[in-house]
């Protein structure tokens, strides 16, 4: 009933505020059509591919040998992570679900990549994020903040999963279960939690192979739901845009926690440096709340597999608390 009422009077805002509503979603369109179309279509539809086609040993080869031991990935799991780091939201987090859905990656190994796997691409970054600081930021350090906090995140990612699966072994003795299998009975290693994949999961078999033209359909689907998330959130923006009550500090913090790339914009033109870079970095790497619910369209059903929307925008908050807090530093101690 008040979720009810609740969308009633935004409709009725809406509707009170035509120009600012068509605004509003004439540039969430526009910046759907523009960069993310362009930007995800076309590896969307090779990951899906890539999941029904195999062969992702012989592709991450040249990988596996430094995010394996470092990170403690399986073949698949390197894939989703380079996939999420080259593509940008929510590339990372759609491969994950696809992987989690066809039986490469377990449970385990899910949860612990969408700690670390939906990030800003680079061309995000340096095409668009880095033009408002140049001459003032380095270049090493922005990469830096933006990207290093991934290697504790997944080391407190691997500990929580590490933790869970100890939980369940001490409840299921208590209990008197029988011995549990898959990694909750293989403990030694970190690597074993997360690689072995058909054992410790209840997950569907591996999905037959897909075509070209189905491929191309599930990708424009979840475009089309991401393309309605940036709409809306570009209809938010514009509203706190045009509300001339609304303190500029306040304006700034909502700006940069709804939709990043104008909320980037703002913040690096409103505050003073260094600490309109810190805050800009943190709305870079969380996404906002616009990237949070593009990725639960991205993820779909797997949120029933294992993955959990919530512990997704902890990681986050964890990673952009990290970035903001390297970039005020460095960044001060430099001055």
């Amino acid at each position: 009933m008040k979720k009810s009422v609740c969308l009633f009077f935004l409709l009725l805002l809406m509707l009170l505020s035509p120009k600012v509503t068509v605004n509003g979603a004439a540039n969430g369109l526009l910046l759907w059509y523009s960069s993310v179309v362009p930007a995800l279509f076309p590896f969307m539809v090779l990951s899906s591919l890539i999941v029904s086609g195999g062969g992702l040993s012989v592709l991450m080869a040249p990988f596996r040998f430094i995010l394996g031991p470092l990170l403690g990935l399986s073949d698949a799991g390197c894939y989703v992570l380079i996939s999420g780091l080259v593509c940008g939201f929510p590339m990372g987090a759609k491969t994950c679900a696809d992987f989690l859905l066809s039986g490469q990656i377990s449970r385990q190994e899910g949860r612990l990549l969408m700690a670390i796997c939906n990030h800003p691409s680079p061309m995000f970054v340096l095409g668009y994020f880095y033009p408002f600081f140049a001459g003032k930021l380095s270049l090493t350090l922005l990469l830096l903040a933006v990207y290093g906090p991934a290697v504790l995140l997944a080391a407190a990612a691997r500990l929580a999963e590490w933790r869970k699966l100890q939980v369940r072994g001490t409840a299921a003795q208590a209990n008197r279960a029988e011995p549990l299998t898959g990694a909750v009975s293989k403990l030694k290693t970190s690597k074993e939690i997360f690689t072995g994949t058909q054992k410790e999961s209840i997950l569907q078999p591996a999905a037959d192979a897909v075509s070209f033209d189905q491929a191309i359909l599930s990708s424009v689907e979840v475009l089309c739901k991401i393309g309605g998330c940036l709409m809306f959130f570009s209809i938010a923006i514009e509203f706190l845009r045009s509300a001339a009550w609304l303190p500029v500090p306040l304006f700034l913090f909502l700006a940069g926690a709804l939709e990043m790339t104008t909320g980037i914009r703002e913040l690096a033109l409103g505050l003073p440096f260094p600490l309109s870079a810190a805050a800009a970095g943190a709305s870079l790497t969380f996404g906002g709340c616009s990237g949070v619910f593009q990725t639960m369209a991205a993820i779909g059903n797997a949120k029933k597999a294992g993955l959990s929307i919530r512990q997704y925008c902890v990681w986050k908050l964890l990673h952009a608390a990290l970035a903001a807090g390297i970039l005020l530093c460095f960044c001060r101690f430099n001055a």
